[in-house]
């Protein structure tokens, strides 16, 4: 059997790499955006996020997470949360 060692420009391994980096990420996010809706009550979020719920509330008290109050119910937009958790260092 015969190997070929062949090399290619940098230019054009890294479009390979941040083609397929794209491709994992938008798979990553169709199956959660299946398995979690738009907008989650507090339980979900929570499982959404893999805290307890009793973090989450601390969350509400504490941070800016980001949510929307009716009266005692809560909503949690995924994309926020999303965003939010990225931007939390």
């Amino acid at each position: 059997m015969t190997k070929i060692n062949a090399e290619f420009p940098d230019e054009f391994t890294n479009s390979i790499k941040n083609a397929i980096i794209q491709v994992i990420d938008e798979a990553s996010k169709s199956a959660l955006s299946d398995q979690y809706p738009t907008y989650m009550t507090k339980s979900q979020a929570a499982q959404y996020l893999n805290i307890a719920l009793n973090t989450l509330d601390q969350w509400i008290a504490t941070t800016n997470i980001p949510y929307v109050k009716f009266g005692k119910i809560y909503r949690f937009n995924r994309n926020e949360l999303d965003k939010f958790m990225t931007s939390t260092k």
